[in-house]
This record gives structure tokens, sequence and C-alpha cells, in this order.
């Protein structure tokens, strides 16, 4: 038997070929494509607010500088410097020795001032008791009620005195004005303080809430105006108008602050208008003179 012809052989496979891809068309339009998977999202109107960043420096919002009201030496510092004082606490201690001894002056004065009051109108009862008799003369009477106004004048005067005294002997006793942290010391003990003029013993902050002072271009502030106009902030007033203080590692205080001053004028140097918020500062973590991030 002959073995098959190779054209032969070739011609079958081709055939088979041509037979295979006539069938695929057919194969494919049987086999429907998959269906595509698509993403829904639902959008919802809301208000957007309206942000800014920009950079602060804090501030006390009260600051009290301690000043010795009366002339003396510092006989102890009382409070520790530094530290958190309550408004009346004592701070400083003068020698009372002086001013209790001027005290003493004082009342010695009035009781003195009272006596000439008490004899004078003695004698003005007498003189007018003996001019209704027509025993003395008018002149002599007039003398007499007038020294009786002066004398009670003089009354007046040394109690004006007397308690011009019990004050500055309470000065000597140097409390904190208001409730805050106290600072450095600027004056030690056995220092003449008060002899020419007031002297500036220490000052006390108060740093609960503390103010955050910066300031924005007229071109930001009229976006917020605009919007304030439209309900959807208030710039002035600082009752919707939010502020976040962030600190110098990125994260953000948890404590917001509010918007409270605006000034009324733009500074010609920069074209930029000096806001001022204020922020609650519970644990003193904001110190004054900080620069912080705001928004």
């Amino acid at each position: 038997m002959k073995p098959l012809c190779p054209r032969w052989f070739a011609l079958g496979c081709t055939a088979l070929w041509l037979v295979a891809c006539g069938k695929s068309p057919q194969h494919a339009q049987q086999t429907p494509p998959p269906t595509p998977e698509v993403a829904v999202v639902t959008v919802h109107p809301r208000s957007v607010p309206l942000t800014r960043d920009l950079v602060g420096r804090l501030a006390p919002t009260r600051v009290a500088q301690v000043r010795a009201r009366v002339a003396g030496v510092i006989l102890k510092r009382v409070y520790t410097e530094g530290t958190d004082v309550k408004q009346g606490q004592v701070l400083f201690r003068i020698d009372p020795a002086p001013l209790k001894a001027a005290l003493n002056a004082q009342q010695a004065a009035l009781a003195q001032a009272q006596a000439n009051a008490t004899n004078a109108a003695i004698t003005a009862r007498r003189y007018r008791a003996l001019f209704a008799k027509g025993l003395l003369s008018r002149q002599d009477l007039d003398t007499a009620q007038a020294n009786q106004r002066t004398t009670a004048a003089a009354v007046q005067q040394a109690r004006a005195n007397l308690e011009t005294a019990k004050l500055n002997l309470s000065y000597a006793t140097v409390t904190a004005p208001i409730a805050g942290r106290a600072g450095r010391a600027l004056v030690t003990e056995g220092a003449l303080v008060g002899q020419d003029s007031p002297t500036e013993l220490t000052t006390v902050e108060q740093i609960d809430p503390i103010y955050v002072n910066f300031s924005q271009s007229t071109a930001q502030l009229e976006q917020l105006q605009q919007a304030a106009a439209q309900g959807k902030a208030a710039v002035h007033s600082g009752a919707r108008t939010g502020l976040q203080v962030i600190l110098p590692d990125g994260r953000p205080y948890p404590h917001a602050g509010k918007l409270d001053f605006s000034d009324l004028a733009v500074d010609p140097d920069t074209g930029t208008v000096s806001l001022r918020g204020i922020v609650p500062n519970p644990n003193h973590r904001l110190l004054p003179g900080m620069f912080v991030n705001i928004r």
C-alpha cells in the first residue's frame, strides 16, 4: 500500500482549519458578554463652610501690673513665680511699721479735733444764751459760731486723714488684682519701693480664655462679608464664625474659639484688617506670645 501523499495531507489540514474558522463566529454569538458594573453615587445638597488658613499670635485677655502703692521696704514675697493666683491673693508684704505709726498719729489728731469741736460747740451755745440776754456783743457771738464751724470741719478733715492712713496700711499687703498666672518677681526682699512713683513688682496675666490676634486681607474679608450677607456667616459679631487653632505639631486644638473683634480700619502698609479671636484655655496649654495657625 502506497503512503499518503504529503500534498493530500496538507489539503486535508487546510480544510479542517477552514471548518473551524467557520464555526467560531457562530460560537461567539451564542455567548453573551458579562454585564458591566456601574457605581452609583447619591448627591445630597448641604452647606459647606467657607474656611481660611491664617497665622496668628496668642495674647492674654487681661494683663495687670502689680505695683507698690505706698513707700516701704519689701519684707517677703509670698507667691511662687509662674504659678496661678486667685484674685485677692497675697503676693508681697511691705513693712507696715511706719504705716501703723502714721495711722496712730491720725487717730490722735482726730481725737484732738473732736475735743476742739466739742469745746467750740459748748462755747457757741453759751454765747447764744448770753446774747439773748443782751450780755454779749454780736461780734463775739459771730466769732464763737465761726469757731464752731471751723472745728467741725477740722473733725471731718481728721477723719479723712485717718481713712487715708488706714488705706495706706492696707496697701502694705500687696494682693493680686485679677486671677491669672503671676510672672517673675521684679524686686526682692529688702528693696525700697514706692518712694518716688509706684514701683512695678510683677505682672498677672489671665490666659483662660486667651486671645489670638491675626490679620486678613481685604479680599478674603470681602468674601466673608458676602457670605455673611447670604446668611452663611457672621463676620463682625462672631456668632457663627468659628475659629480652630492648629498646634505647632499640626494637630488641631481640642477647644474651638470664635471671632470677637474686627478692626474698623485697613492697615495702609499691608492692606489687611486686624482681627481677634478668643479661645478657651482651661489647661493653660496655649501661652501668650506663641505663633499658631488658625482656620
